[in-house]
């Protein structure tokens, strides 16, 4: 087999067409991820050789996915259940890199790449923000338009600003963590500067779910930061903030409608989809109804007049809906163990290549998990292939280490 097309190749070509398609195009990082593991597949077969190294992760993904089958089994509607079930091969990203990367250099030069080309995004998406204008459509619906102002909720290349907005949140996280460990102060400074770019473009999406979940993630990330750039990056993140509420202070516009609500369920729509959403999980609490089978159920236990979702919401109740407590208690003890690896594992590690990415992975979980109460993030993929991609990157660095040393 020529050089160019061994295995090893395809997996790194496919790497880096996804991370750079990642930021803007779903179709262009499926079609790398698809050859990456492509890759992997003729690394099997050319070394007559099963690779497939242990991880933390194994068994508490192979628990989750055994509750996904058995809430299938019970499925209102078995057929549209694994149909459902066909998006969880996504799950493959975090396995295909912590069983192929073994290159410590391109896994930052991956980082790179997704960093360029999400800054050239997020310049796109401030730019769309003042005008409306969309390269797809020429311009974006009017819904995303703020009523009494010109300006507009940022989607850049995504369909909805909240696909958007959890994407430039991830990434701008990542290039926060690696300018607090970074010793070229040209880099850092970098670093620093594509970070806010990338805050300011989700802060322009409008999305409360992202935003809310940004700041949570910066305090999650100077919890565990080194001590000696803490001080100057919490005046710089206060200083940014200020900054940007002169700039545009009707960001904070959506967030006066639940200030000023007298009750909680006057608050947003989201209240309704999350009670009418428990009423279906008390009614099937063990096994749910089957993913796929919402929007059925959802039109059946609705109380009052309101449009029909596909989804609860909230990733964790979506979960108790569809699968139930089985699947339920299965995924949140898949993201316990991932919180409590890289915890333990960036407290031991003492090597400063890699010690940001372990942060990286810990704060971006920490950002999807508050993220997902308000908005179903796990189900979308371009939004559930970039956080597995973080976190397999920063396994299989740390990983990798680890065996070199041995």
């Amino acid at each position: 087999m020529p050089d160019q097309l061994s295995p090893q190749n395809l997996f790194k070509t496919g790497l880096i067409l996804f991370v750079f398609f990642s930021p803007f195009s779903i179709a262009g990082s499926q079609i790398g991820l698809g050859i990456a593991i492509l890759g992997w597949l003729l690394k099997f077969f050319s070394q007559k050789k099963f690779f497939w190294e242990k991880s933390f992760w194994d068994k508490p993904i192979l628990l989750y996915l055994g509750a996904y089958i058995i809430s299938i089994l019970f499925s209102y509607n078995v057929k549209a259940s694994i149909a459902a079930f066909s998006n969880e091969w996504l799950l493959l990203m975090f396995f295909l890199l912590v069983n192929n990367l073994d290159d410590h250099k391109f896994s930052r030069k991956l980082l790179d790449i997704l960093i360029l080309v999400s800054v050239v995004v997020a310049f796109y998406a401030i730019y769309q923000h003042y005008t409306g204008f969309d390269l797809l459509n020429q311009r974006l619906p009017e819904e995303y338009n703020l009523l009494g102002t010109t300006k507009w909720r940022s989607t850049a290349n995504f369909s909805i600003p909240l696909t958007y907005g959890f994407h430039a949140m991830i990434v701008s996280l990542v290039c926060f963590c690696l300018a607090s460990f970074e010793e070229d102060k040209k880099k850092k400074m970098l670093y620093y500067l594509a970070s806010l770019i990338l805050v300011t473009a989700n802060l322009f999406t409008y999305t409360r779910s992202t935003q809310i979940a940004q700041v949570f993630a910066f305090i999650i990330f100077f919890i565990f930061s080194p001590k000696t750039n803490k001080k100057t990056e919490i005046a710089l993140l206060v200083f940014y903030f200020i900054f940007i509420y002169f700039v545009d202070p009707d960001i904070y516009s959506r967030y006066q409608p639940l200030i000023k609500a007298e009750k909680i369920s006057a608050m947003d729509l989201r209240w309704i989809v999350w009670t009418t959403s428990l009423r279906i999980f008390l009614a099937n609490p063990i096994t749910g109804i089957g993913f796929g089978n919402f929007q059925h159920f959802y039109q059946r236990y609705l109380q009052e007049p309101s449009q029909i979702f596909g989804h609860a919401h909230n990733d964790f109740l979506n979960v108790a809906v569809n699968a139930g407590i089985i699947g339920l208690s299965a995924f949140l003890w898949m993201w316990f163990v991932v919180i409590k690896f890289f915890k333990k594992r960036y407290q031991k590690q003492k090597n400063l290549n890699v010690k940001p990415l372990l942060l990286s992975g810990l704060v971006c979980v920490f950002s999807f998990l508050l993220a997902s109460q308000f908005q179903c993030y796990y189900t979308d993929a371009e939004d559930n292939m970039l956080l597995f991609f973080i976190i397999g990157l920063a396994v299989a660095s740390d990983k990798y280490l680890i065996k070199t040393k041995t």
